[in-house]
């Protein structure tokens, strides 16, 4: 089977120009020294012309995204791309060309000059796009048959592939849950190896492994793949006597296989549960109904996974998505779920001549937590009416205290309102003591709990505090979380004083969260910075 060079990536324009895609082609162009300058040239030419006319035209200069994949197979270089810009009627036919050089833009005769085809649809709002040239032999030109493409293929692959990045499974850390249902098909079926593996643009990527194989494989070498293109399963007792796999056999690793196709939730096939052992075998009937069992038991876990990514866009979606309009004012927040949704949230809204700001954790992880957060910060903002900050959380606890008694939970919660004239933040800290301002002149001062947290004792008197922010002076507000990220005590304050003191503004200060919290999973990790401008 000849060697398949294929490379794929998705911009967003800005920032992304057809710079990236020339870099894109680099990559391809080294990896075929025996490829025609002249074929090499003419597909670069036509592909940065459909790029950058894609992100000039497509969208009626908007911004953009879209997704382009590069394969040269020894016949021909072919190139897919799909764009979800406004403009998607082109006219291949008749290529008439309203400005006198292209076809709304996308420059269609330059790339009909470079290349032997080009294909477009637009199907449910997506332009989809297919340009083939024929690679040089020593035929003339004229003669040679064209490589025969499937649009309906090229689309099914990018349904595939979108339906697999929707569900943000791919690249998340191991988890328990698949890693249960891999050790179980080892013990059972008596093998080296099990595996979750999902086929992705040009590599097969293990969601969970057991065996001596690695976690990413080139997908032209991936049995899986197979399973994946026809939907069907596949067992194959000696790989090596079988001329259709004996390429893909590594010694030591895989001779025998068999795998069972998983879906997206859309019904796409995105990879599949594999069994595989270094030595000829046979499966029985018995051994392929355990497989297909198993198979299910990973499918639902799946659709676990694709119901918790909904869930996280859901949450993320209720953070404050616009920045406030207060001048001599920066405002930043951060809040990264341990798992696919968290306890933890920020909020922030105009009250007043100022604004209202809430940072809470609720007891837990998961599902569960992420529930309680939700009702909290809604109660906490139906709360705004009330003329104080003690008012408004002690009609909060009022409202939530049966559904927190019954959840056998409690939330630990800061809730203020700046004067932004003024400067003073007046706030209840129910049992969070989490906050602490980083004084302009190189001081800080430490904020404390004076009340329990929510759902501790209904007959709470909520007690209101009062700190005054001078220019310069920056209030920075975490979760326990961030606490982790140093060294777990009420000492890593002082390492966020010192950030705080050392950036420029708010958002330098959740980059450098972002940056240390990056591969941690042990706890929600929640950030609200606030800082008065330096004066004039």
């Amino acid at each position: 089977m000849p060697e398949v060079i294929a490379r794929s990536l998705r911009l967003s324009s800005p920032p992304d120009s057809v710079d990236t895609v020339q870099d894109l082609l680099a990559t391809i162009w080294a990896q075929t020294p025996g490829l025609d300058d002249e074929d090499r040239m003419a597909a670069e030419l036509a592909i940065v012309e459909l790029a950058a006319n894609v992100i000039e035209h497509a969208n009626e200069g908007e911004p953009i995204t879209f997704s382009l994949s590069v394969v040269v197979y020894d016949d021909r270089i072919e190139a897919t791309a799909t764009d979800s810009g406004s403009v998607g009627e082109v006219d291949l036919q008749r290529r008439e060309m309203p400005d006198g050089e292209s076809e709304r833009g996308r420059g269609v005769p330059l790339m009909q000059s470079l290349t032997d085809s080009i294909e477009h649809r637009r199907i449910e709002g997506t332009n989809h796009w297919t340009l083939v040239r024929a690679r040089r032999t020593t035929e003339p030109r004229a003669s040679r048959a064209m490589p025969s493409i499937s649009i309906a293929g090229v689309i099914d692959e990018m349904a595939r592939q979108r339906a697999l990045d929707d569900m943000g499974i791919l690249d998340t850390p191991p988890e328990e849950r698949f890693d249960r249902v891999t050790r179980l098909a080892v013990q059972l079926f008596g093998v080296e190896s099990a595996a979750i593996n999902l086929v992705d643009h040009d590599r097969q990527w293990s969601k969970s492994i057991v065996g001596p194989s690695s976690p990413e494989l080139d997908r032209s070498k991936s049995m899986c793949s197979i399973v994946a293109a026809t939907g069907e399963p596949l067992i194959v007792g000696d790989m090596r006597a079988d001329e259709r796999y004996a390429d893909k056999v590594e010694d030591g690793i895989i001779d025998f296989y068999a795998g069972y196709p998983l879906y997206a939730p859309g019904g796409e096939r995105i990879g599949a549960f594999c069994v595989y052992d270094p030595y000829p075998r046979t499966f029985s009937v018995r051994e392929s109904e355990m497989l297909r069992d198993l198979a299910a038991w990973v499918q639902q876990e799946l659709t676990v996974s694709q119901e918790l990514s909904k869930a996280s866009e859901v949450q993320q979606g209720l953070l404050p998505q616009q920045l406030l309009s207060m001048p001599g004012w920066t405002i930043a927040g951060v809040c990264i779920p341990a798992r696919a949704v968290g306890g933890d949230f920020y909020d922030w809204y105009p009250v007043g001549e100022g604004a209202a700001f809430t940072l809470a954790d609720a007891m837990g992880k998961g599902i569960a937590a992420s529930i309680i957060a939700a009702t909290v910060r809604a109660v906490l903002r139906s709360a705004a009416r009330f003329a104080d900050v003690s008012g408004a959380v002690e009609a909060a606890s009022a409202a939530l205290s049966v559904d927190l008694d019954n959840a056998g939970v409690f939330v630990t919660a800061f809730h203020g309102r700046l004067d932004m004239d003024s400067g003073v933040m007046t706030f209840v800290d129910a049992g969070h003591g989490l906050s602490v301002v980083a004084r302009a002149g190189g001081g800080s001062e430490r904020l404390t709990s004076k009340t329990p947290p929510l759902g501790v004792d209904i007959e709470t008197e909520w007690v209101q505090q009062t700190v005054q922010l001078e220019p310069g002076d920056t209030l920075v507000i975490v979760s326990d979380g961030v606490l982790d990220l140093y060294d777990g005590t009420l000492r890593s304050l002082d390492n966020l004083v010192a950030l705080a003191l050392l950036a420029q503004d708010p958002w330098e200060i959740v980059d450098a969260i972002k940056a240390r919290a990056r591969g941690f999973s042990a706890d929600d990790v929640t950030a609200l910075i606030i800082r008065r401008d330096d004066a004039d």
